[in-house]
């Protein structure tokens, strides 16, 4: 519901803006995050980007690759759980600010006919390339006191050689606070925050983003809050890396060994697809740790397979088998 009202507010009358300085307006639009600058992008084959599959997978030696199958998915979260904040700041900004002044810009604030929220985006030019922005929301029947922030961020845009900015090219920090959202007359379940911080400075050099997840609802659980880091680390032709980790109980519901491990997953690609993930649980109801490795090829199938607790489930050799990764790294988060 907040998803859908938010979009809905920014189709309808964020367009009643009244300033034809599209230039100025322009500069604004620059200091917002735009999904090049932010998505995550998993291994790929002949440069198709991939989605998460059904549960029907099977996975085994030759078969697709069960750790490559779970960077696919991980990606694809973390890119859903911004998407819709990227196309929703987009589809506001496409629209002439409602009030211009040299330093700051300011759309709405706007009450959707049948919403019970008022939203208020407002982007501040702090520098010739820094901007900060937020969006906020409120009950329709409270003050302009009541306002909340639900988004917010900071920017600064890549310029070239002659000092102009280069739009889709930059740096900057995105909080998304999901309990003030939750908070709103049409809030959602979502609860937690997250804070990503990105970086692609030009189309050559290497794209980062990193996400900080704070108590959010655990899907499988969805009774619990945990919390979960990702690191990905990426360049236009030489593969990438993503790191992720997060408090899971994998011990599928044992009521006597309740407690959360912490599991660790580093998989890294080169530009042709092929990769290798690493593995690592501790704590929790673990006795010491346990490590798993998978490697595999450019067509994404398993070609080689280790785990510590019992390394005779095991399969293939690692120099031949892993493209390059011949040595087991594990994530530091």
């Amino acid at each position: 519901m907040l998803r859908k009202s938010l979009l809905c507010a920014a189709s309808l009358l964020f367009a009643a803006g009244c300033n034809d300085a599209e230039s100025n307006e322009d500069t604004f639009r620059d200091g917002l995050p735009s999904k090049e600058m932010m998505q995550v992008k998993a291994p790929k084959e002949s440069g198709q980007g991939l989605t998460a599959s059904g549960p029907s997978a099977m996975y085994g030696q030759g078969q697709k690759a069960e750790y490559y199958q779970a960077t696919v998915d991980a990606t694809v979260s973390i890119n859903g759980g911004t998407l819709w904040v990227l196309n929703l700041i987009e589809e506001i900004a496409k629209y002439p600010p409602t009030t211009l002044e040299e330093n700051k810009a300011v759309w709405g604030p706007h009450t959707d006919a049948l919403s019970p929220t008022t939203w208020r985006l407002t982007v501040t030019k702090s520098g010739d390339a820094s901007f900060s922005w937020v969006l906020e929301g409120k009950a329709k029947a409270d003050t302009d006191s009541g306002f909340k922030a639900v988004l917010s961020g900071t920017q600064t845009v890549a310029v070239d050689a002659n000092g102009e900015r280069l739009k889709g090219f930059g740096s900057g920090e995105l909080f998304i606070d999901w309990d003030a959202s939750h908070s709103l007359p049409d809030g959602d379940e979502n609860v937690g925050t997250v804070e990503i911080r990105y970086a692609r400075p030009s189309a050559t050099a290497e794209a980062t983003v990193d996400a900080d997840f704070h108590q959010v609802r655990d899907e499988q659980h969805p009774e619990q809050r945990v919390d979960a880091k990702y690191h990905y680390k990426a360049s236009a032709t030489a593969g990438g890396e993503f790191d992720f980790a997060s408090a899971k109980d994998i011990d599928n519901g044992d009521p006597l060994r309740a407690k959360l491990e912490k599991l660790s997953i580093k998989s890294r690609w080169t530009a042709t697809g092929a990769g290798r993930s690493d593995i690592k649980v501790t704590g929790g109801d673990l006795k010491g740790e346990a490590t798993l490795s998978e490697c595999w090829d450019t067509n994404f199938l398993s070609t080689y397979f280790l785990v510590s607790l019992d390394p005779r489930l095991g399969y293939g050799e690692v120099a031949a088998a892993c493209g390059g990764f011949t040595a087991a790294v594990y994530s530091s988060l």
